[in-house]
């Protein structure tokens, strides 16, 4: 590119860059890095703290299991009919 296109150019840098604070350390442990990071609290003291070079999925869509409304529709015309449904 030349000067000219350089003065014409105008990126969101947001969309291709984040900064991301994490408490703890000095301002000299900061790094910039080519590629992607992960960090994920640790939840039980036998996790893993490291994993070399990891498998990756990237969803666009929750990762957990909605149960669906019941459709189901009783007519109870005795006393009993509750408890057979139950049974």
């Amino acid at each position: 590119m030349t000067g000219d296109n350089l003065n014409k150019l105008n990126l969101e840098i947001k969309r291709y860059a984040k900064v991301e604070k994490i408490p703890g350390g000095m301002l000299e442990d900061s790094r910039v890095l080519d590629g992607v990071m992960f960090n994920k609290d640790i939840t039980h003291p036998k996790m893993r703290r490291f994993i070399k070079n990891p498998r990756v999925l990237l969803l666009d869509c929750p990762l957990e299991y909605k149960k669906g409304e019941s459709m189901t529709n009783l007519e109870m015309m005795k006393d009993t009919d509750m408890t057979d449904a139950l049974k």
